[in-house]
């Protein structure tokens, strides 16, 4: 029902301009382009495809139902898959934008390294999401895993933590990442080569992964 007064409204737009038109007894050339304008908007309007309704929801994806698909992968922990836009649960990886400081000198593109290392994992797989029934900012908190060559699963979550490019978030992850992050520390693996910033205090949201 709301589609179609959305459709007819365009419609409805024209027919009271030319009765205002009629109604002041003198078209001017800037009145029928007016009028031409309307008609061509309500045309439009009609050729238009029907949009898929609103954004995620929770009851889209209900806690404990994986979903699958191949992804295309906005940064270090977000990715779109089937539709929906999923935010890695438990974690949070170098914003898209941040650059970090190597040991020995110089700046590198921490925030891109991330995004393709998330790539990378993936490879080009299909990507199957358990979400945990919650949303962040419309996107689908979800723990997600692939396929490896081998036949064995490999957590995302897990390996973007230990490939140094993303960091355990224990308000939300209860922990489960603290080990895959010492060991990338102890390594000095990603951004733990150098210095950097927590994407949470790039983002000026102290406390946010409660830490």
């Amino acid at each position: 029902m709301k589609r179609s007064r959305q459709r007819t409204a365009p419609w409805l737009a024209l027919v009271v301009a030319v009765i205002g038109l009629l109604g002041a007894s003198q078209l001017t050339e800037g009145d029928l382009l007016r009028v031409v304008r309307t008609a061509w908007r309500a045309v439009e309007s009609l050729q238009e495809p029907p949009q898929r309704g609103g954004r995620s929801t929770a009851q889209d994806h209900p806690a404990g139902q994986p979903f699958s698909g191949r992804p295309r992968i906005i940064d270090g922990d977000t990715f779109d898959l089937d539709g929906t836009r999923v935010r890695m649960q438990g974690i949070d990886a170098l914003e898209h934008d941040q650059q970090c400081n190597r040991r020995g000198g110089g700046r590198f593109a921490c925030g891109a390294a991330a995004r393709d290392a998330l790539s990378e994992l993936i490879g080009g797989r299909e990507v199957t999401c358990t979400p945990d029934g919650s949303l962040t900012h419309d996107r689908v908190v979800a723990a997600c895993t692939v396929r490896r060559g081998d036949g064995t699963v490999l957590d995302l979550n897990e390996a973007m933590v230990r490939s140094g490019l993303a960091f355990d978030c224990p308000r939300f992850s209860k922990g489960r990442y603290a080990g895959a992050e010492a060991a990338a520390r102890a390594e000095g693996a990603g951004a733990w080569a150098g210095r950097f910033a927590y994407p949470w205090s790039h983002r000026d949201r102290a406390g946010a992964c409660g830490r």
